[in-house]
């Protein structure tokens, strides 16, 4: 936060405007998908062999179950999510996520990924008000497209935005 921080300080010293954007996932950790992860460990990190076997170890079968009151469900079996609260989790889930934070490299957005909330912010003239807008709507197009792709799922706290 601190580097965003710094960013929106030195901006007002240029004259600039900026604009942040919050972006929360709705149960992010539970919607990762294991097919997917497994791909992205050997496609985008080189992992393979043994340690990808245990990878994949890790993730299979994973069960659970719920309690409502004194009641137990069955256990069921899920190819979803990583385990909250262990190590690994938020690890695999910045390695899940790396695709989407070279996506919003490449759509010119200075950004900061802390687990599953992201910041997107960029600084402009205040004459580009509206190519900068245009910007913005263009990239959260493309961020919302891959998050959906991805199994993820905006929360939406904000149905309107008046300028």
């Amino acid at each position: 936060m601190r580097y965003i921080h710094d960013h929106l300080i030195s901006t007002i010293g240029s004259h600039k405007v900026s604009r942040l954007c919050l972006l929360d996932l709705s149960a992010a950790l539970d919607t990762i998908d294991h097919n997917i992860l497994i791909t992205r460990l050997s496609s985008w990190f080189g992992i393979h062999g043994s340690v990808l076997s245990w990878f994949k170890s890790y993730l299979s079968s994973r069960s659970f179950r719920a309690k409502c009151n004194n009641n137990l469900s069955s256990f069921h079996t899920s190819s979803y999510g990583v385990p909250q609260g262990s190590v690994l989790g938020p690890l695999l889930f910045v390695m899940y996520t790396t695709p989407l934070n070279t996506l919003i490299s490449s759509l010119s957005l200075d950004h900061h990924l802390y687990a599953d909330d992201t910041q997107l912010f960029f600084s402009f003239h205040p004459r580009n008000f509206d190519s900068s807008v245009s910007l913005l709507q263009n990239a959260l197009q493309h961020i919302s497209y891959r998050m959906t792709a991805n199994l993820f799922t905006l929360k939406n706290q904000l149905a309107k935005i008046h300028t």
